[in-house]
């Protein structure tokens, strides 16, 4: 038995795009989809990063980690998840956290991130389409057991726009 407020998916087959894509819009849009979410997870991309926290009076020290990218899915197809696209990605992520991180918890390399990424496309990624914002992004720090007190787990530090916030 299925609940009366669940769209059906189109299952008539179309012969053409336009009839396609009105299905599919039809679909997105039907009553009780609106609160879906559709995201498109990209990496996790290893990363070396050093920065300088002085809000917590620690030294320039360096951390391995990793960045995941989330996209919004907005339209019928969100980020092209391709070789080319991803290399892209992660260039830009490595290209953001070459610099030494002045004056920065781990909570604001987050949100540079973000910042960085939020509204950036690489022209690698236009030739696929697609309809995407940046919904979040997580950054994974791995830590060791040093003399400033860290430990040797790995703790995530998470940037997200709420729910429904689309740039």
């Amino acid at each position: 038995m299925t609940d009366p407020t669940t769209p059906r998916i189109c299952e008539t087959p179309h012969t053409t795009d336009a009839e396609e894509n009105a299905c599919e819009e039809h679909r997105l849009t039907a009553h009780g989809t609106t609160s879906l979410m559709r995201t498109v997870d990209v990496g996790p991309f290893g990363i070396y990063f050093t920065n300088v926290n002085r809000a917590m009076g620690l030294r320039a020290h360096s951390h391995t980690g990793s960045v995941t990218v989330v996209y919004n899915t907005v339209g019928r197809h969100g980020y092209p998840s391709f070789a080319d696209t991803n290399a892209a990605l992660e260039a830009r992520i490595h290209e953001l956290t070459r610099a030494v991180f002045k004056d920065a918890t781990n909570e604001d390399v987050a949100d540079r991130l973000f910042a960085h990424l939020d509204g950036y496309v690489d022209p690698v990624w236009e030739r696929w389409g697609g309809s995407y914002s940046l919904r979040a992004i997580h950054l994974d720090v791995i830590g060791v057991h040093d003399a400033l007190g860290h430990d040797n787990s790995t703790t995530r530090y998470t940037v997200a726009r709420t729910h429904g916030g689309q740039a």
